[in-house]
């Protein structure tokens, strides 16, 4: 075990902040895009930000595979320990809030109706559209379980090449199939076929659709000191790189050569470029504002909630959709900024409130340990 891994990790308290108000900001756009004729405002530019900004969970998987192998880098794993925590720190919330989800979606507490949507979100992550991604944290968890030996041994830069290429050709290869359709297959001929089908349909649930940016996170945790002064050196040109590939993205949903729901599919080999160039450009921004030491401070209590964030939102927003705006007499982007800024602290007292430990603590709040210094005797 490394002994720089001691303390805290601040390198990516940005990134999670960034990655969350990315994940708020485009649920917000979406249902304004939707509901243009009682929200109006300018069309494109709603639809470009939120295109631009669905690089949200590709952020939290390098991160989520950073800190993985960033932790625990040659060290002799506790198995048990580690999913024990992830069952109390991931999937307990995740039945809580699914049941919860399943229950606003009917509009009934009635356990005979609500048993089989349940358990059909449970097992999706489809409740309210969006909890897929815990099942995915799963599935990258799992992924670690088998291949943490594999990669340490042998993953390089040339093996990231490889998996970025192979990442490359598997969405040219949906596209080829799906999107653009140059083979006439009956998709429904048999069940092989429908399961390639179903990959490429429910392709957003599952690990392999996101191979290429877990396993860059492995890389970066394996190789710290050398991922840091590697995106230092490259944040010029990844800069340019973003840039580029933002401006093409832009430009081919503007000119009509991509429509907007075409322009929403993140499984493209230029979103994956532009995804890549903005990480990397991003990266030594996260890692100096976790450094500053009060912003960072900030950073890492917020980066905390990334949870609350995420599996609570789309609920705050529905009650603010359905229930609040309509009455306010304000212009569009003044609503979405005041959804935007009420809607985290909303989220994390609904979810701390909703916690197990939150009750078996008798509703309060976690003592923090005490640490005691003695002075050494002469």
């Amino acid at each position: 075990m490394n002994s720089n891994r001691k303390g805290t990790f601040q390198d990516l308290n940005a990134l999670f902040v960034f990655g969350a108000c990315t994940v708020l900001i485009i649920h917000i756009l979406g249902f304004f895009i939707e509901n243009q004729g009682d929200y109006p405002w300018d069309g494109d530019i709603e639809a470009i930000s939120l295109i631009l900004l669905r690089f949200g969970r590709s952020l939290f998987i390098f991160a989520t595979g950073m800190l993985l192998f960033y932790w625990h880098q040659n060290k002799q794993m506790d198995w048990t320990r580690f999913w024990r925590k992830r069952w109390r720190v991931i999937v307990l919330p995740y039945i809580i809030w699914t049941a919860i989800f399943t229950g606003f979606q009917l509009q009934t507490i009635n356990p005979v109706l609500l048993a089989g949507p349940f358990f059909h979100s449970l097992f999706t992550g489809s409740s309210f559209y969006h909890l897929y991604y815990i099942p995915l944290y799963l599935q990258l968890n799992v992924l670690f379980f088998l291949t943490k030996s594999l990669i340490e041994r042998y993953m390089s830069m040339k093996v990231l090449v490889v998996l970025f290429l192979g990442q490359i050709g598997l969405y040219m290869l949906y596209q080829a199939l799906f999107v653009d359709s140059l083979w006439s297959i009956d998709w429904t001929a048999n069940v092989f076929l429908k399961l390639i089908q179903h990959s490429y349909v429910a392709g957003q649930n599952y690990f392999y659709m996101y191979i290429f940016t877990f396993c860059l996170g492995a890389y970066a945790g394996l190789n710290v000191e050398k991922w840091r002064l590697w995106t230092h050196r490259l944040r010029l040109v990844s800069f340019a790189a973003t840039i580029v590939s933002a401006a093409w993205i832009m430009l081919r949903y503007l000119n009509g050569s991509k429509s907007y729901a075409e322009s929403l599919n993140i499984f493209d080999p230029l979103y994956l470029c532009y995804t890549l160039s903005f990480l990397l450009a991003f990266y030594s921004i996260s890692r100096y504002l976790g450094a500053l030491p009060r912003l960072g401070q900030w950073l890492s209590r917020l980066a905390k909630q990334n949870m609350a964030i995420y599996m609570v939102h789309p609920l705050i927003l529905f009650l603010l959709e359905s229930y609040v705006i309509f009455r306010l007499d304000w212009s569009t982007p003044l609503i979405m900024v005041a959804m935007f800024v009420i809607t985290p602290p909303l989220c994390i007292f609904l979810y701390e409130h909703t916690l197990i430990s939150h009750w078996t603590r008798g509703g309060r709040p976690k003592s923090k340990p005490v640490y005691r210094m003695e002075a050494h005797k002469a």
